[in-house]
């Protein structure tokens, strides 16, 4: 697995006192929320903390998410946005990767980072989880797949859903945004960084986000039925449980073959959800397959055609 432990910038950092669930909504609300507040040391309205804690409820990976993960800060708390900039783009040109800081696609919404002081925690956060996301993967990859650029933004939108990431090939480039990330499982966001960049894969293979493979529904166990796209996940509080039967590393994997791809490939390259993976593929053939699989399209991807 390129779990980028060559790297020399941290990855996560496991806290000795990991905070449950059942703490996390009463706690980030107050703690968290007053750290990006723009007000200063003044108390958050009422409809930013209601905002706050409707995030954190609706967390697809919550039920999921081990919150012992906590990922490194890029630069000292007071860094400005520039300076943030500035770090990022010179971790992602390491990669071959150029960031982009707006975003003008139809059908799709989002807003720059400002020098505020809620935009500097936000931006903060989102590079935290993305940079050592991306940094996983051996230098070359985002070439041969025809990745050029990250955009990195606030209050993302399609078709007026709220997103977090999304691929975005006739771009060449993966979103990714903050979007209330600071009531998210900070793995979970991780996750879908590695999850929306398969997509974008998957794409340039067959030039179609929803590619029903033959080869991939195959290693199907017999009965296995997908359901209507990922989009129909949205908004009814889903929570995105693991392995809930043979062959499905979550119950996301089950809203269709282009989903299933994209979770295996997003839990087996992040390392709060890989070792489950690993467990459960030793009983399970199917999923054991469609890791392998996945392993050796990114392994294609490594070497030299």
């Amino acid at each position: 697995m390129y779990n980028g432990a060559q790297r020399l910038h941290p990855i996560f950092l496991l806290v000795k006192d990991p905070m449950p669930a059942c703490r996390l909504l009463s706690c980030l609300a107050l703690a968290l929320l007053s750290a990006c507040s723009s007000v200063g040391p003044s108390a958050p309205s009422t409809a930013d903390v209601q905002a706050f804690e409707r995030a954190a409820q609706q967390d697809s990976m919550r039920s999921e998410c081990d919150w012992s993960v906590r990922y490194a800060p890029v630069a000292p708390k007071d860094a400005s946005v520039a300076q943030l900039q500035a770090i990022a783009t010179a971790r992602l040109g390491a990669l071959q990767l150029l960031p982009a800081w707006t975003l003008a696609m139809p059908a799709s919404a989002a807003r720059a980072f400002t020098e505020s002081e809620q935009d500097r925690a936000g931006l903060q956060l989102l590079l935290s989880i993305v940079l050592p996301a991306m940094e996983r993967y051996p230098v070359g990859v985002f070439a041969r797949t025809g990745l050029r650029h990250v955009v990195l933004v606030k209050d993302l939108s399609v078709d007026g859903q709220r997103r977090l990431a999304m691929p975005a090939p006739e771009i060449d480039s993966v979103v990714y945004a903050d979007n209330l990330l600071a009531a998210l499982c900070p793995s979970g966001m991780e996750l879908r960084v590695h999850h929306e960049y398969y997509h974008f894969i998957e794409y340039r293979l067959f030039n179609d986000f929803y590619y029903r493979d033959p080869a991939w529904l195959a290693l199907n166990p017999p009965g296995t039925a997908y359901g209507q796209g990922g989009a129909t996940a949205y908004g009814k509080g889903f929570q995105n449980l693991g392995h809930p039967q043979p062959g499905l590393v979550s119950l996301y994997a089950a809203y269709g073959p282009e989903e299933d791809k994209a979770e295996v490939f997003g839990w087996m390259m992040t390392p709060a959800y890989a070792l489950r993976l690993e467990q459960w593929s030793l009983t399970d053939a199917a999923l054991a397959a469609k890791r392998h699989v996945l392993r050796q399209v990114l392994d294609s991807k490594t070497t030299s055609d």
